[in-house]
């Protein structure tokens, strides 16, 4: 009978857990899942290494068919400790599952990339941590633009994206002078676009983005690349307000053309489904309507498309799909890197 005098201890009965279908993330686990392990899922694990975390709805977009193949295969990488997985908690309706990089996802990747296991310093629990993190939802909105252009160009067949750059791999190159969220390339058809990307969800003052205006102008300056910026905001309202404060700050700049502006909306985006379509407002072209992104090009006539001189040579290009876990030396400062996206199906 539970009355006052009960010890705390007597509470603590556990409830029995349910056996996990987890294996141990041993040597000789780690060993016997390379053999089982496909260029799709080595590819997902380093999307998850390099973008920190991606939800089943995002991996179903760029890598599956099927959202019945893409579930089979990734509860497949969650038993056998590739992945991890979390489900944050919505106040309304379901979240989709995230997915980040485990113990045997990382060993396996540095052993391909010929980096010592324990040199990498990974901890699973540091890796699942975005689960807490108030960063959650801008990387979610960050991860779904570009896996929305992912799932465009395997539509549409003459669109690529060749560029995706994590918020971590851009401070990597440019944190000496600013951070972008993010940094892309689109091709579409004959045409080519590249650019830097802030995401606004609605939380930091408007000030703190126009402040990063400067660096980029000086970032332009040190590269000698023009590279348009395109800005994500969380209404309408925020859109509005920040193209005022942006037009204000850029009157004062010596040379304002060296970063185009372009901005758009959270909203624009769900509506479209795409940052490929008619969704872009250039800031010097407030009257002539949303712009589709391979179209910028005609707003900006100074900026020209990506050629070789702004790539990086041969000998320091990655052979890698996406970036290894440790990025190789010398690293040229300013160059942009091929990240090239093609996944099987």
């Amino acid at each position: 009978m539970l009355d006052p005098s009960t010890p705390q201890r007597d509470l603590r009965t556990p409830i029995p857990a349910r056996a996990s279908s987890r294996v141990a993330a041993s040597t000789e686990h780690q060993a016997t899942v390379a053999a089982h392990l496909t260029e799709r899922d080595r590819w997902i694990a380093r999307m998850c290494a390099e973008h920190r975390t991606l939800t089943s709805t995002q991996i179903v977009q760029v890598a599956f068919p099927t959202r019945r193949a893409a579930n089979y295969r990734l509860q497949r990488l969650y038993q056998w400790r590739v992945l991890d997985r979390f489900q944050p908690y919505v106040g309304k309706g379901r979240s989709p599952m995230f997915y980040v990089l485990d113990t045997t996802g990382a060993h396996l990747l540095a052993h391909e990339d010929g980096i010592d296991p324990r040199l990498l310093g990974f901890r699973a629990e540091r890796s699942i941590g975005i689960a807490y993190s108030l960063r959650l939802a801008h990387l979610h909105g960050l991860n779904s633009l570009f896996t929305g252009l992912i799932a465009d160009a395997l539509a549409q067949g003459d669109r690529e994206v060749t560029a995706w750059w994590s918020e971590a791999r851009c401070a990597r190159h440019f944190g000496d002078i600013v951070r972008p969220d993010g940094y892309g390339r689109w091709r579409e058809d004959d045409r080519e676009i590249e650019w830097f990307l802030e995401w606004d969800t609605g939380r930091a003052p408007l000030g703190r983005f126009v402040a990063k205006v400067p660096d980029y102008l000086e970032l332009a300056a040190s590269s000698r690349i023009v590279t348009p910026l395109l800005a994500v905001f969380s209404t309408a309202g925020r859109e509005a307000h920040a193209r005022r404060l942006l037009t204000q700050h850029l009157r004062s700049q010596p040379r304002p053309q060296d970063v185009p502006i372009a901005t758009t909306t959270t909203e624009e985006l769900n509506r479209t489904g795409t940052a490929s379509a008619s969704i872009w407002l250039p800031l010097a072209h407030r009257d002539a309507g949303r712009w589709r992104l391979a179209d910028l090009h005609a707003a900006w006539p100074h900026v020209g498309e990506p050629t070789s001189s702004t790539q990086a040579t041969p000998s320091a290009r990655e052979t890698s799909p996406v970036p290894r876990l440790s990025p190789p030396a010398p690293m040229p400062p300013f160059a942009h890197h091929d990240l090239t996206w093609k996944p099987t199906g």
